[in-house]
């Protein structure tokens, strides 16, 4: 009897490995024509739903925190309100796994490029901080934890792929990945600037918050940089995991 109990043991761990290895979709996310961009649009918000901590077999890992190692952006302008430098590191980012998928385009059978439309409503990036220079001729300096917050923050992303052949199938491979982030509103909470005087801090604080779209004309481009590359994390094990030919119900 125990050796029954053990071969049944056995068999069940071999076809869960054997899944996982298979790495398709799970039973539970319907497939989509090649073409459906509507159904794949609902799938891909089905998934987001179902697995906001990631699903290690179709190489989903946990989205619900990414962390970059860095970003830096210098403005110089004279003619701007904004002339900062600045270096984020160590970041961590929050608030992805609540994204709804509005639009997904591109996922045709010889793929070439994809454009992603979605909105993210809270995300939140902590990180370490160092900054100088001026906002509205006022001088500023700091160094220290720093969290940024963008409200409503709506992605357009097109990505430009090619496919690879491994093992008789066809995988997608990345080859350029771009975001273009326009927030509804974004939230500055640097600490410790001007060697730590709260006041200070506090009232350059409600300045850039008041300030935030001078803010992001200057500074989003390269803050789209990080997210690209946050995108680029998430998206590429699950391109590696499952062939592009096993995507689809056709």
């Amino acid at each position: 009897m125990c050796k029954q109990d053990s071969r049944s043991t056995i068999f069940l761990i071999l076809c869960g490995l054997s899944y996982i290895f298979a790495s398709d979709l799970p039973p539970e996310i319907q497939k989509c024509k090649t073409g459906d961009h509507a159904c794949i649009t609902q799938r891909i918000n089905e998934v987001i739903r179902l697995y906001p901590k990631g699903n290690p077999t179709f190489g989903l890992d946990d989205f619900s925190l990414i962390k970059l190692n860095k970003i830096s952006a210098a403005k110089k302008s004279s003619n701007s309100p904004v002339q900062l430098n600045f270096i984020l590191s160590n970041l961590e980012l929050r608030g992805i796994e609540k994204l709804t998928m509005f639009s997904s385009k591109g996922f045709v059978k010889d793929i070439k490029n994809i454009e992603l439309d979605f909105n993210i409503p809270l995300l939140r990036i902590n990180s370490l901080y160092e900054l100088d220079g001026k906002l509205l001729l006022l001088p500023i300096k700091g160094k220290g934890n720093v969290e940024v917050i963008l409200h409503d923050a709506h992605f357009v992303v097109t990505i430009n792929v090619e496919l690879e052949k491994r093992q008789g199938k066809n995988y997608i491979k990345f080859k350029k990945l771009v975001a273009k982030v326009e927030p509804k509103s974004t939230t500055f909470k640097f600490e410790n600037l001007f060697d730590g005087n709260k006041e200070l801090t506090d009232a350059t604080n409600k300045v850039l918050t008041d300030s935030w779209q001078d803010v992001w004309n200057e500074l989003g481009k390269d803050f789209n940089q990080g997210f690209a590359d946050a995108l680029y994390l998430i998206l590429t094990p699950v391109a590696d995991s499952i062939s592009y030919d096993d995507y689809f119900a056709d």
